[in-house]
């Protein structure tokens, strides 16, 4: 997967740690009276692990491990993922080719992080009937360049760099690259 590669103790670790917090933030606010807050707070975990659960639906096992890993590989994001999946696109070989390029572009990204900055990351990943996209926007980077391939031989790829922000859209079709 790349450079800061989780065992599964690690992912265990990891996601025991993320639980215990978001338990004790809903605790908190149990304690201290604001019912509203721990509802609001049960209902964002819930969301984003459902969210996390639809990936299962694109039946590619590297980009499910490597976007539900992110965040802890790479503590300098901070992850927000939304997904639109309606149809698998089940390639080994996409799967490969994907992981291998979305390394590429975090491990330029984070060359370009400001020393002590958190760097909010959206994810989106939409299927259609014929085809799939993966978008991952990245504000609060404040880079002019970054030294990544805009091209791959087997997925499409668009770069747009704007002021404090990069979108990376990679595309490909349904049933293989």
């Amino acid at each position: 997967m790349g450079k800061n590669e989780l065992n599964v103790s690690q992912a265990v670790r990891f996601s025991r740690h993320d639980h215990m917090n978001d338990l004790q933030l809903i605790l908190m606010n149990i304690d201290m009276g604001k019912y509203s807050e721990a509802r609001n707070c049960i209902l964002e975990k819930t969301g984003d692990m459902q969210r996390e659960a639809l990936l299962q639906k694109l039946s590619m096992p590297l980009t499910e491990e490597w976007i539900t890993t992110l965040g802890w590989r790479y503590p300098v994001l901070k992850v927000q993922l939304y997904c639109d999946i309606t149809e698998k696109i089940d390639s080994s070989e996409s799967d490969q080719e994907l992981v291998k390029y979305l390394e590429q572009v975090v491990l330029a990204v984070e060359a370009k992080i400001q020393r002590y900055a958190d760097c909010p990351v959206t994810i989106e990943v939409t299927t259609e009937t014929a085809s799939w996209s993966m978008q991952l926007t990245f504000t609060e980077l404040y880079a002019k360049q970054l030294d990544i391939p805009e091209h791959s031989s087997q997925l499409t790829v668009e770069v747009l760099g704007e002021p404090n922000q990069w979108t990376f859209t990679i595309s490909g079709q349904l049933g293989g690259l």
